[in-house]
């Protein structure tokens, strides 16, 4: 299995899990990575802040981060931190569901986790480009599948 979540505060019992696991493997073969394992763990604002602040130096929360752990011994690609408290902030800015937004966080990681950035104009269309497209193939081949 390539997606392994982590929830020590039951922040996910609110979204369907079993349609971040289908995007994320969708996600995963659609790049080639099937074989890998990536670990995504939600945690609090706080929490967030902190790592953000040791690793970034930067002294605020954020949705989503992402940390490569390819060069070790074994398949794990890495592993995505997701703010649950940003979540919901994003969700009323954009108007999208809280699976939804998971999913898009998700992706948006696995992306951070290939070497994509948005410390650009230029790097940010191009991310957040392939962030839409893999998001509307998974949506569009998971509805295929589950309205026939």
């Amino acid at each position: 299995m390539p997606l392994i979540i982590s929830d020590s505060n039951n922040y996910t019992r609110r979204f369907n899990k079993l349609s971040l696991n289908n995007a994320i493997t969708y996600v995963l073969k659609r790049l080639k990575l099937s074989s890998k394992i990536i670990y995504i763990t939600f945690i609090s604002d706080y929490k967030m802040k902190k790592i953000n602040n040791e690793y970034r130096q930067k002294n605020t929360s954020t949705d989503v981060l992402s940390f490569n752990y390819e060069n070790s011994s074994n398949n794990i690609l890495g592993e995505i931190l997701i703010s649950m408290n940003y979540c919901k902030k994003n969700i009323l800015k954009n108007k999208n569901s809280l699976s939804k937004e998971v999913i898009i966080l998700s992706i948006h990681g696995i992306l951070h986790l290939l070497g994509y950035d948005h410390d650009n104009l230029k790097n940010e269309k191009t991310m957040f480009e392939l962030q839409e497209k893999l998001y509307s193939e998974y949506k569009s081949k998971f509805l295929k599948l589950h309205n026939h």
